[in-house]
């Protein structure tokens, strides 16, 4: 008689990459069916923007058809609760500002890759490529870091010359200088702030690590400085 393979158990945590995709798939065709895994579409794709639910409550949520409807639900949700009040607060606002930019998550936690097993990622609404300018990633240790992605520094050098210590130092820091590593990503992000000239490895620029509600401002006119608003007319 053949064996009868083991299924995975129903508390694993979705983790993109942490398993076959046979394994998910087996666990899912057994438990809602082939039909409902064929509405899912790509399988891999939406393990990967499932990131961090058990694969008990990513069933259910199925089930219940449920789909978060606004980033304080989104953050109640169980895989969540090893943040902080204070990192949950922040994370609302932060989303609050991108919503203004013209920005959004599309209510998203998705897998982080290498980075962190779960993180938020912004893209351009209404746009089908959603070029990113923000991710914030939710580290298992319960803290949570926000990476920029800026281009253009040298035309806001005078802004972040004068800008707060947190912002300026956002862009004039010691170490994470470009190697020539890496063709790809070469030759990282080369600018001048105060003078200094800057080249710095794409890998090491623009994070905040840990950062608190009393920041936000500065991030805030930041944001604004790189993504302003068009106008109905398309000038800025």
């Amino acid at each position: 008689m053949a064996k009868t393979k083991k299924l995975l158990p129903e508390d694993t945590v979705i983790v993109w990459n942490a398993y076959p995709l046979s394994e998910y798939r087996t666990f899912m065709l057994e438990t809602i069916g082939k039909e409902k895994v064929d509405s899912l579409g790509d399988l891999s794709k939406w393990l990967f923007d499932h990131a961090g639910k058990t694969l008990k409550d990513a069933v259910a949520d199925i089930q219940n058809n449920y789909v978060a409807t606004n980033m304080d639900e989104l953050l109640s949700e169980k895989r969540c609760s090893h943040l902080s009040a204070d990192d949950k607060a922040f994370i609302s606002g932060f989303d609050k500002t991108m919503n203004e930019l013209g920005f959004d998550c599309e209510m998203k936690i998705v897998s982080g890759t290498a980075w962190s097993p779960m993180m938020i990622a912004y893209g351009k609404i209404g746009t089908k490529s959603r070029p990113c300018p923000a991710r914030i990633y939710l580290k298992e240790d319960g803290t949570i870091t926000v990476r920029l992605y800026l281009n253009g520094v040298n035309k806001h050098a005078q802004y972040i010359e004068n800008a707060p210590p947190v912002i300026k130092n956002l862009f004039a820091f010691e170490g994470g200088d470009c190697m020539s590593c890496n063709s790809s990503c070469m030759p990282g992000k080369v600018y001048t702030i105060g003078g200094q000239a800057y080249q710095k490895c794409n890998h090491s620029t623009f994070y905040f690590n840990s950062p608190s509600a009393h920041i936000m401002p500065d991030i805030q006119e930041l944001l604004a400085k790189f993504f302003p608003v068009k106008n109905q007319t398309g000038a800025k």
